[in-house]
């Protein structure tokens, strides 16, 4: 047997079943020794960088660890950016990288691995040697699952192709899982209780943690018995689709009534939600409440724009902990959850003036939310484009929204929907992401149709980039220096296998998705919306209007 081989029974230990990468003298021996296991798929992308997202979005929505191969030097720069987003995410992925042996004359490719990736807040575990491979393997995906971070597990390439002489054996981190104390102790919980008790205006800011918890029913109940509205975080957008007293995303995408609502919160409950800076707006968001946080951390990473109460738990178990205690107690109150709230939140939308340069990107938003079918899987890039997502498109009943924002960087989204689609084969899938982001990673596309992925893709088109366009006009600069004569990004889908449809109208767009998930296979949806129009965020940052989004209601 040799060195390679043993590292691939490894991961096949760790429950390793797909695999992103791009193939190179680093690591090709190990991919052609997986895949001779045929339940191991190993999927090609054809940029390193999207590799690691796609392994991000296959991670963030199996909650398995997200594997992905390169090679060495060049194959691992590439990935810095993804690595940090990763990072950002909280999402464990395993990079594994071959290196060029110390010494070697051929120093083409050689560079200092450990030094590049740690910069890219990515831990660096690598093989020493044959005697010392199993535990160092593990160690690696320990850390992947522990901490929820990207890890590279480095394969010197000298090493891999040694022989292995003797029986090879490993055991897989996931039999080394520690033991958490998810459900806190009363005492550590009494605070909390007692805040909730008093608290006359409750809010709950939900976030990807209580997803992910399946905490969902038990924050519904904590709502009912305190009287609390229902937010969330930006990447928790649908979680209380439908109902009731569901008030939206909380802080920069915030519709113009969940701004007045909570700024009349007197205590907010985070749970599972970081309440950073765009979640309470920079801390203003709630000027007059208390807040507190329940979070699996053992602590927050910093103190944060609002200070408060910090619980480590799992969000599940801790809010059915605070719905006992109150039952208890028999706590049962109003809250918010009153006449002039609901007037607040059934009064008519505002109505804006239609753009006349583009497709109106409200109104597509809108449509487009009621377009995509219950329980759906919807992945986003990012740019001045998401915001209109975040802010006008209603969720479907079921679904859930992975966004790739997580480090401001655009040209991610290609590569997370591959993941998320390959994660999620039976689930339909409808992706979005904009024009210039596209164009950072469009040979992804001939992925998606190499791999018969099913993704049904909306092109947010506003022919530039819209955040710099809009910057520029507020600042008095030329706003054309960031715009350019779109591509057909049709006929780039069709060159590549897919098809597509470019809308002529807004109400076009219930058809254009209905027909996409009925094709199957990639399906590009190129909407030309305005370039003059900015989103809410931006009008208001950067021109001093108020917002006046919405409140979403769900599709019929």
């Amino acid at each position: 047997m040799k060195v390679y081989e043993a590292i691939a029974q490894s991961l096949i230990a760790e429950g390793v079943t797909d695999f992103f990468g791009l193939m190179g003298d680093g690591n090709m021996w190990l991919w052609g020794a997986i895949c001779r296991d045929p339940k191991i798929r190993g999927y090609s992308a054809r940029h390193e960088s999207m590799s690691i997202s796609m392994a991000d979005g296959y991670a963030r929505t199996t909650g398995k660890v997200g594997v992905a191969m390169v090679t060495c030097g060049p194959g691992i720069t590439q990935c810095g950016t993804s690595l940090i987003a990763a990072y950002r995410g909280k999402t464990p992925v395993v990079m594994i990288a071959g290196e060029i042996q110390p010494g070697s004359k051929n120093r083409t490719q050689m560079m200092d691995q450990r030094r590049f990736v740690e910069a890219c807040n990515t831990r660096f575990h690598t093989i020493t040697s044959a005697d010392n491979m199993a535990e160092e393997i593990a160690e690696a995906f320990y850390a992947a699952r522990v901490h929820r971070c990207p890890v590279m597990l480095n394969l010197p390439m000298g090493l891999q192709e040694q022989d292995f002489d003797w029986d090879y054996e490993y055991r897989p981190s996931w039999e080394f899982l520690p033991k958490r104390m998810e459900t806190p102790a009363p005492d550590i919980l009494a605070e909390v209780v007692e805040k909730l008790a008093a608290a006359e205006r409750p809010v709950i800011v939900a976030g990807r943690g209580a997803i992910m918890a399946g905490a969902k029913e038990e924050l519904i109940k904590l709502g009912e018995r305190t009287g609390a509205l229902l937010a969330t975080s930006l990447q928790g957008k649908s979680l209380f689709a439908g109902h009731e007293w569901n008030v939206g995303i909380s802080g920069a995408f915030a519709s113009e009534p969940t701004e007045r609502l909570l700024a009349e919160a007197d205590f907010v409950l985070g749970v599972g939600a970081e309440l950073g800076y765009y979640t309470t707006e920079g801390g203003l968001m709630f000027p007059s409440a208390e807040v507190a946080r329940i979070d699996i951390k053992p602590m927050p990473e910093e103190i944060g724009v609002i200070p408060g109460l910090y619980v480590q738990a799992d969000a599940k178990k801790a809010v059915a902990a605070l719905n006992e205690a109150l039952e208890g107690r028999q706590i049962r109150k109003t809250g918010l959850r009153t006449a002039e709230t609901r007037a607040i939140l059934d009064a008519p939308d505002h109505q804006f003036t239609p753009p006349t340069d583009g497709l109106d990107p409200r109104a597509l938003g809108r449509k487009l939310g009621a377009a995509i079918p219950k329980g759906a899987l919807i992945t986003c890039g990012a740019g001045h484009f998401f915001s209109w997502v975040a802010s006008y498109m209603p969720m479907p009943e079921g679904s859930e929204i992975q966004f790739s924002y997580n480090f401001g960087a655009v040209g991610q989204g290609l590569g997370v929907m591959v993941g998320t689609a390959v994660g999620n084969p039976d689930r339909k899938h409808v992706a979005i992401e904009g024009d210039g982001s596209m164009m950072f990673n469009i040979q992804e596309l001939e992925t998606i149709v190499r791999e018969k992925l099913d993704i049904t893709l909306v092109v947010w088109n506003d022919g530039g980039y819209g955040a710099e366009v809009h910057k520029l006009t507020a600042k008095g600069f030329n706003e054309k220096l960031a715009q350019w004569e779109s591509p057909d990004f049709v006929a780039v889908a069709k060159a590549f296998g897919g098809d597509g449809v470019k809308l002529d109208t807004v109400d076009q767009i219930g058809d254009a998705v209905k027909a996409g998930l009925a094709k199957g296979g990639l399906y590009l949806i190129d909407a030309r919306v305005s370039a003059t129009t900015p989103t809410d965020p931006y009008a208001k940052v950067y021109h001093g209007i108020p917002s006046m989004a919405p409140l979403l209601r769900q599709p019929a």
